[in-house]
């Protein structure tokens, strides 16, 4: 009997690297795999990626600062999905349910094929949504809103089979907040070397004078914790001491309207510009690999702190030095002493940062390389992997 697997994410498959790797690391191991996301297209619509089923609900992700219109978005896209589990469930059965959050209890799209048809499910933990919230809405610990929220991330888990943190931070804040710990393990987001080849090399282009491009990259979600506008901000003080200095940003997100805005009232439209949407990660790859420097300014938050960026280890792989905020699960993978940490997010330390980077990039570049040597020595692709399919061989095999 063929090995089949329901993955569900309330994302765009094309452009999520840590969906589109677990599923095509499924199909490449011999599971039939149907991937239920967002829509990308006008109508909902099958399509089959590197042998990954794509099942696209009818609907789009919501784009905005409502609590109640994004609670109402994640439970319709539930309810589509659900059924449309549980249909092809009843056709030929899935022996593994794989949830992707947020939210937490998307976990129940796999509620009747696991206890009614014995299906079993994993919940992959990729933000801790408690500490999202408290964030996005300014509540504190102990507001109801959050202990509900926190409730129901450690109900899901115990639906669950198993619980996949996305680092190892936040697997350990899982626990505190209740989660069983046999039941957590640990799948990091590394870069697929298919996709990222490793780059030891400076760039060959490497401008000379101040007036010579100089390129800042950033590809990712765009949102106010994640401090785009702090590297925006910062532009017109870079741009003074080196005017060929160019920003590309690629992404979406609630903050992009903002973002725009900034760079219109500050006059700097020629030196940085935006995709508009979320790309697939093989279309933006020159990009990146063009790119000098990136900056990733994230805001030093509750939320933020339990995040490993995962551009920052995609632009590791790629040799391209990155300015970072050094959160604490960014601290836990490189230490506490960088030369390339934002150690405060403001714009003026922002500039700063690029300034000094521009002016001394083989120091910056030399300590990229230390890094990629520490980081990759320890965790690779090709070998981190085996720990989701001893994983799923475990479930599998009735050994759990």
């Amino acid at each position: 009997m063929s090995k089949r697997i329901a993955m569900v994410a309330y994302t765009h498959y094309q452009t999520d690297p840590r969906c589109r790797r677990e599923a095509e690391l499924c199909a490449e191991n011999g599971w039939q795999v149907d991937f239920y996301a967002l829509k990308t297209t006008e109508q909902g619509s099958k399509l089959e990626k590197s042998g990954v089923n794509v099942i696209e609900a009818g609907m789009d992700r919501y784009r905005g600062d409502s609590p109640v219109k994004y609670m109402l978005s994640y439970i319709e896209f539930l309810l589509r999905v659900s059924y449309t589990i549980l249909f092809n469930h009843m056709k030929n059965k899935y022996q593994v349910i794989h949830v992707n959050t947020m939210p937490d209890f998307m976990v129940f799209t796999a509620f009747i094929p696991k206890f009614i048809f014995g299906a079993k499910v994993i919940l992959d933990v990729h933000d801790v949504m408690p500490e999202i919230y408290m964030t996005k809405f300014k509540l504190g610990p102990n507001h109801w809103k959050i202990r509900l929220i926190r409730f129901i991330e450690v109900f899901s888990a115990k639906v669950a089979d198993a619980v996949l943190a996305a680092e190892h931070p936040k697997g350990e804040l899982l626990v505190e907040h209740g989660v069983p710990e046999d039941k957590v393990s640990v799948l990091l987001n590394l870069p697929d070397d298919s996709i990222f080849p490793m780059n030891k090399e400076k760039p060959t282009d490497l401008p000379e004078s101040p007036e010579d491009e100089f390129k800042l990259i950033y590809h990712g979600t765009l949102a106010h914790r994640l401090g785009l506008d702090l590297a925006v901000a910062a532009m017109p003080a870079v741009l003074a001491e080196y005017p060929g200095a160019t920003l590309r940003i690629i992404g979406d997100g609630d903050h992009l309207p903002e973002l725009h805005k900034m760079v219109d009232e500050l006059g700097i439209n020629e030196s940085v510009t935006f995709s508009d949407a979320f790309l697939p990660l093989e279309t933006i790859l020159p990009e990146l690999q063009a790119a000098h420097l990136a900056v990733i300014p994230t805001r030093h938050e509750i939320s933020t702190d339990y995040m490993l960026p995962t551009k920052l280890i995609e632009y590791l792989r790629l040799g391209i030095p990155a300015l970072v905020t050094p959160t604490r699960t960014v601290r836990y993978y490189f230490g506490d002493i960088r030369p390339n940490y934002l150690e405060e997010t403001t714009p003026e330390v922002v500039a700063s940062a690029i300034i000094n980077a521009r002016q001394d990039y083989d120091k910056i570049m030399s300590d990229t390389l230390v890094m990629q040597d520490d980081f990759f020595s320890k965790f690779d692709w090709p070998v981190h992997k085996h720990s989701y399919l001893d994983l799923l061989e475990k479930l599998t095999n009735g050994k759990q």
